[in-house]
């Protein structure tokens, strides 16, 4: 055979990329051993792991147990369609250490099955335990040198751990009459639990066995539906206004987000108050979204896209506007994510989940009509909860309607019921951009006032001084107002003035010229420049973004200890040189981001204890990250209680808050702080509010512009952007530092 022929891989080559293609996380390990379980009609399964599962994964059941005859097929490996018991074990036997104790019902006692690399049995002995199977995976990816290391770091054990839990949560809500129970082993031995679902036989009482009874209390059951709006059909194309009667949808949702008082029509002078029940509703995270085919988790983005736009656009004030005869906006109300378990039946024919070893990506047949199914219970469910009957909003479109928005907080003088608008008012657009500005403040902030003077008179626009007032999150384009009087004519108090006109002496022969010498001239200074300035210098990019970029790529921390000072310019800039280039440093946006770094990475607020402790509802893996960067916490100012009796998810208290000046601090700013951690992982990490503050202090203390500056002081400057960690932008957002020159234009050496 020649050196070039093609030859096949060795077999034990091709079992370890499969075996690497079917279990490829810690979470998915977890999955396959637990629906192993639930294909043997297991009622009880316990799932214990050991140091977050890196070193070992153990799932006890109450099954039917594997018989003895079947010892030698369990890790078949000629068992190659994803999904198979066989081919799921035989894959954890090349990745990782398989043990399997098993006992029958017609056996008289169990037996303890340890497998090698090959799938086959390497050792088997009795042991005594009742029926069910126990499976025991230790030091998973031992083999896979690369997969071991990502998985044993301790940042990214925390997110192992967190994706796994999030598959057992799911497996936990809709498994009914199934207990199963998932529990951390600490290196001492410890056990924490994690999650479970308790003895319960109703989606309902998972719902309260996962996430507790004040989460349920902020849900709603979904409505069925016997016909679906024309509208919805349109929109996804169905012309059959009759859907498949086999598939079916049952489950729950977030109420609806709004204000306290559902009121459609609000007094002159009252104002909207700002207090929303939003935090008991929704979340600041789409964490808890699930959604479930044939009794089996699937991700569809698709539905839940459209499940949180409807919900945000379904606030309840938006609702009772519906129901007054206007019209819902277009655009989300909210920023809030519902929660939602949706639990879909449909027929097995119409659905393949064969496509990924995970099984979570589905292919449906009548998609549509699945889409259009949720959409119209979706409708009817939030609509019922507040009251308002969907078939009577049956010809309104989710359209917005600026229009009939009421403008809030003005003083209007009614002097009698009777009077009325006869018509709307005339916006003219001005030769001037047009300004966006909120709708119900657009009167305010170009300083009119509505004035009705008598029944019989057009309303019309006045002067008034300067006020404060609140925003709005309706914006449209207003250009202008036009006073018009009854006929819609604008009056003529002040007409344009026409001026003389000039002759002006033209000659199209010297213009031509003229743009001939000049295109001459830039012919030649293109050349020249492509031909020394750039192909010496690196810097080219003049969008701001890009230029920062460059910055980035061209020079790390010792080239602004080789940047030698030239001097200050205008009293706000250093000018230095490096190599040929020269460099613009901004003074005071440079001393700036490096206080600003000092700050983050020392300063310690001082926190104020709460006289109620606050419970935090996190999930379990946000929960995770919050116990093992406390000393990130305690920096800002947050101080916690951790209940470790407590199940996870709900063993963290806030004890204490930072105290500046009268800002407020809560919930919201430690889950912004845990999104930073799991995104970054870095440890000067700060809410935004206080980084803002921390913002406000560097700038204060920074060397000002207008500061005359020796060459000690400007060298210092520049060493200290070395230290930085991102020494490119002030906190601000201001450039600290940008290419000016290259000097191999000029002809100079160096």
């Amino acid at each position: 055979m020649s050196e070039r022929s093609i030859s096949p891989l060795d077999k034990a080559i091709v079992n370890k990329i499969c075996a690497g293609q079917v279990v490829v996380t810690l979470a998915s390990a977890i999955k396959e051993l637990l629906e192993n379980s639930i294909d043997a009609e297991a009622t009880k399964i316990d799932i214990r792991l050991k140091d977050y599962g890196c070193e070992s994964i153990e799932v006890v059941d109450n099954g039917l147990g594997i018989e003895e005859a079947q010892f030698e097929r369990i890790n078949l490996a000629s068992v190659t369609t994803f999904g198979f018991r066989g081919e799921a074990l035989f894959s954890l036997c090349q990745l990782a250490e398989l043990i399997i104790h098993t006992c029958s019902a017609d056996a008289t006692y169990g037996t303890r099955l340890q497998f090698d690399a090959n799938g086959c049995i390497a050792a088997k002995r009795p042991l005594a335990r009742s029926r069910g199977t126990t499976v025991i995976v230790n030091r998973l990816f031992h083999n896979l040198p690369v997969r071991r290391k990502y998985l044993a770091e301790p940042a990214q054990m925390i997110k192992e751990f967190s994706k796994a839990v999030n598959v057992l949560t799911a497996y936990c809500l809709v498994a009914v009459n199934k207990q199963i129970t998932c529990t951390r082993v600490g290196k001492s031995g410890e056990k924490v639990l994690v999650v479970s679902n308790g003895a319960s036989t109703s989606l309902q009482d998972n719902i309260a066995a996962v996430f507790g009874q004040s989460q349920l209390n902020c849900l709603i059951p979904l409505l069925q539906v016997t016909t679906v709006r024309s509208d919805v059909l349109a929109e996804f194309g169905i012309k059959d206004p009759i859907l498949d009667e086999n598939i079916e949808l049952h489950g729950y949702i977030s109420k609806p987000p709004g204000v306290e008082a559902n009121v459609s029509i609000r007094p002159p002078g009252s104002r909207v108050s700002p207090k929303t029940d939003n935090a008991g509703h929704g979340r600041s995270s789409a964490d808890r979204q699930f959604v479930f085919v044939n009794g089996r988790p699937c991700d569809m983005p698709k539905i839940n896209r459209m499940v949180t736009d409807l919900w945000r656009r379904c606030s309840r004030e938006t609702i009772s506007l519906s129901s007054s005869g206007l019209r819902m906006p277009v655009q989300s109300t909210s920023s809030r994510y519902p929660v939602f378990v949706l639990c879909f039946q449909v027929p097995t024919d119409i659905v393949d989940v064969n496509l990924t070893p995970d099984k979570r990506t589905l292919l449906l047949q009548n998609q549509n009509q699945v889409l259009a199914l949720t959409k119209a219970v979706l409708l009817q469910t939030l609509f019922r909860s507040n009251g308002v009957d969907l078939l009577s909003l049956t010809n309104k479109s989710f359209e917005t309607d600026v229009s009939a928005i009421e403008i809030v907080d003005l003083p209007i003088d009614l002097p009698s019921p009777a009077v009325q608008k006869k018509r709307p008012f005339v916006f003219e657009p001005s030769v001037q951009a047009s300004k966006k500005v909120p709708t119900e403040n657009c009167l305010l902030q170009n300083n009119y006032s509505l004035v009705i003077p008598s029944s019989t008179e057009e309303p019309r626009l006045v002067p008034i001084p300067s006020l404060a007032f609140e925003k709005s999150g309706y914006t449209e384009n207003i250009d202008e107002f036009d006073n018009r009087d009854a006929d819609g004519v604008g009056s003529a108090e002040n007409p344009l003035e026409l001026r003389p006109s000039v002759p002006l002496e033209f000659s199209f022969t010297k213009l031509k010229q003229s743009l001939s010498s000049v295109s001459t001239d830039l012919s030649t200074v293109c050349s020249t420049s492509s031909t020394s300035a750039f192909s010496l210098g690196n810097f080219r990019a003049e969008d701001s973004n890009a230029a920062e970029g460059e910055l980035t790529t061209y020079f790390n921390k010792s080239s602004f200890h080789e940047l030698e000072v030239v001097g200050q310019f205008n009293l706000g800039f250093i000018i230095g040189l490096h190599n040929q280039d020269l460099f613009i440093i901004d003074q005071h946006a440079s001393d700036e981001k490096y206080r600003f770094e000092q700050l983050c990475a020392d300063h310690r607020f001082v926190c104020q204890p709460l006289v109620v402790p606050r419970a935090l509802d996190l999930s379990v893996g946000q929960e995770q990250l919050l116990l093992s960067n406390l000393d990130v916490f305690a920096k800002s100012g947050f101080a916690f209680h951790v209940d470790e009796s407590a199940p996870c998810g709900r063993q963290v208290q806030l004890t204490a808050t930072p105290m500046v000046g009268n800002k407020v601090f809560g919930r919201a700013d430690v889950e912004e702080m845990l999104f930073v951690l799991a995104e970054s992982c870095s440890r000067n990490c700060r809410p935004t509010r206080l980084r803002d503050i921390l913002a406000s202090r560097a700038c204060r203390s920074a060397v000002m512009i207008g500061t005359a500056l020796d060459h000690g002081k400007m060298r210092r400057i520049i060493r200290n952007m070395g230290t930085m960690e991102h020494p490119w932008n002030c906190p601000h957002g201001r450039p600290t530092m940008r290419h000016l020159f290259h000097l191999g234009r000029l002809g100079i050496e160096n």
